[in-house]
């Protein structure tokens, strides 16, 4: 289940961060309610997501509480993290969607370690390493994020690799939460690359991950991505603009009716959506969800 321990420290996610404040946005493109079925599709990434905050055990065994038994026929490949400075994740293969899954945890709000992943808010270039052939395109992360998703990018390819070659899958699906949702994005980046299967991307309480390039090129190369944000959601807002952050396009905005109504909300950063939200009434408690019936 996902818990308050995912939560990113509002008030210090700034303090390694400098740069000078950038002109306001001006996205204010009509939204479009998503209808009941396209709510109910996202429940299953939802329980995906949040199955990632059990241990490495139980998740090889599939027997995490509600989340794994609302996904029947799961057959783990790959688990591993330390619920500190490496959030726990694993690698799987969903039979009846013929999809290997990735997914990632949190951040651990008893750990320092997994603070300081989020706490390293420096925007530095994309790694090379990582990401060959892109250092003429002005991109740049979120320095904790990317040394985060580093610890595990080698693992999780080849447990999705393992999904396609033993299990025949035919696509991906990269799911996280809070954290685990910007490492998920830098996954759904590296694997686009690396692996010749449709990919599926589903985060929920993503922060910023990186500047305006690394947004337009999020949008370049991942069709269809949804990041799902929980009403007055304070971690979606973070890092700020400010800065020089930049949510990539594919929001969905769960409103303030009780929940009721999921907007998709066109282009980068609109404000008919989470952005537009007066700072004064920013709160971490929706954080947690629900998201498509999913806390």
């Amino acid at each position: 289940m996902v818990t308050a321990r995912s939560l990113l420290v509002v008030s210090f996610t700034f303090l390694s961060v400098s740069a000078a404040p950038l002109l306001p946005r001006e996205n204010t493109a009509p939204v479009s309610v998503l209808t009941t079925a396209q709510v109910d599709a996202i429940t299953p990434f939802a329980n995906m997501a949040s199955a990632a905050y059990c241990s490495s055990a139980s998740i090889m065994s599939w027997d995490c509480g509600a989340d794994c038994s609302a996904l029947p026929g799961m057959v783990p490949i790959a688990a591993g993290g330390n619920n500190d400075a490496i959030p726990d994740w694993y690698v799987a293969y969903y039979p009846s969607a013929g999809a290997a899954v990735v997914s990632h945890q949190g951040t651990n709000t008893a750990s320092l370690e997994s603070w300081i992943d989020d706490l390293e808010a420096d925007l530095v270039p994309i790694d090379q390493d990582y990401f060959p052939g892109t250092s003429d395109l002005g991109l740049e992360v979120h320095d904790g994020f990317q040394s985060t998703f580093e610890s595990t990018a080698a693992s999780v390819l080849s447990g999705v690799q393992t999904a396609i070659s033993t299990y025949g899958a035919t696509q991906v699906y990269v799911v996280g939460h809070s954290l685990g949702a910007a490492i998920a994005l830098f996954d759904a980046m590296y694997l686009n690359s690396n692996v010749d299967v449709p990919l599926t991307v589903r985060l929920f309480g993503l922060p910023r991950a990186g500047n305006v390039a690394w947004a337009d090129y999020v949008d370049q190369n991942l069709a269809g991505l949804y990041h799902v944000v929980n009403d007055n959601d304070i971690v979606p807002r973070l890092p700020s603009t400010d800065f020089g952050y930049e949510h990539p396009s594919g929001e969905v905005f769960i409103t303030s009716d009780g929940g009721s109504t999921y907007d998709l909300c066109p282009g980068q950063e609109n404000y008919n959506c989470a952005i537009g939200i007066n700072f004064l009434d920013d709160s971490t408690t929706p954080h947690d969800g629900p998201y498509a019936g999913v806390t």
